[in-house]
């Protein structure tokens, strides 16, 4: 896949202008994402050609930083990029696969010569950096979070938010990790599964998609109910519906 771009290297600077970088190359700045999400990103963006898929691409540039020997890090966008790599591991309309699945990447800064703790600490200072696990556990070390998108956990909680916003729970807003904010409200509040509580299952391995519907919307009104109660007001987007 090549977005006729020029191949972003550790010495591309911001300017406005994008670049293309294989995913394999990226590096997270998070722990977690909701699998829901991105297998919903995976369905559609499977059955898209080659050319839909490039210019599906191309209006959600990848924003990163280059920094900390001379590495390529995600500031947003984690769950694009999962998806871009789970469907380049499968049958797909647009012919990629591990070796040549590409994003379009815009540089948000080049921090090349900050090296370890100057790196991550200005990482952390901009709220790039979110040092929490998909448990919610943390803050972790720099050194824990997943080398490649392809390790990143799954965090149901993460899902589920998500899915409240897609039903109109609560409004998408640009706050810094908004949606984790969200997640850790609703992880505080509820049990997705019952099984966990039997000790049958890990929370990694619950998806939403998978249960039945009627189970799953059960789950959803009620965290719509919860983020419309006054409990959840100061979480960004709160719409404040009763």
């Amino acid at each position: 896949m090549d977005f006729d771009y020029e191949e972003c290297t550790p010495t591309a600077h911001r300017g406005g202008q994008l670049y293309q970088l294989r995913v394999a190359d990226l590096h997270p700045t998070q722990c977690g994402v909701g699998m829901d999400e991105v297998n919903a990103r995976v369905e559609s963006m499977r059955k898209k050609s080659h050319d839909d898929l490039l210019a599906y691409l191309i209006t959600r540039p990848v924003p990163i930083v280059i920094g900390n020997t001379d590495k390529y890090y995600l500031t947003d966008h984690h769950h694009l990029a999962r998806a871009v790599w789970e469907v380049a591991h499968g049958k797909n309309e647009a012919g990629i696969d591990e070796n040549n699945a590409r994003v379009a990447v815009e540089v948000i800064y080049n921090w090349a010569v900050l090296k370890d703790y100057n790196f991550w600490k200005a990482m952390h200072d901009n709220r790039w950096l979110y040092l929490f696990d998909h448990m919610g556990g943390g803050p972790l070390q720099p050194s824990a979070l997943p080398a490649h998108v392809k390790d990143l956990s799954n965090d149901p909680y993460r899902g589920l938010a998500w899915y409240v916003r897609t039903h109109f729970g609560y409004n998408k807003m640009p706050a810094d990790f908004a949606e984790f904010q969200w997640a850790q409200f609703f992880r505080m509040r509820m049990i997705l599964d019952n099984r966990l509580l039997k000790n049958q299952i890990e929370d990694v391995d619950i998806l939403l998609a998978k249960m039945k519907d009627a189970d799953r919307e059960v789950l959803i009104e009620e965290a719509i109910h919860l983020a419309n109660s006054s409990e959840a007001a100061g979480l960004p987007g709160y719409n404040g519906k009763h």
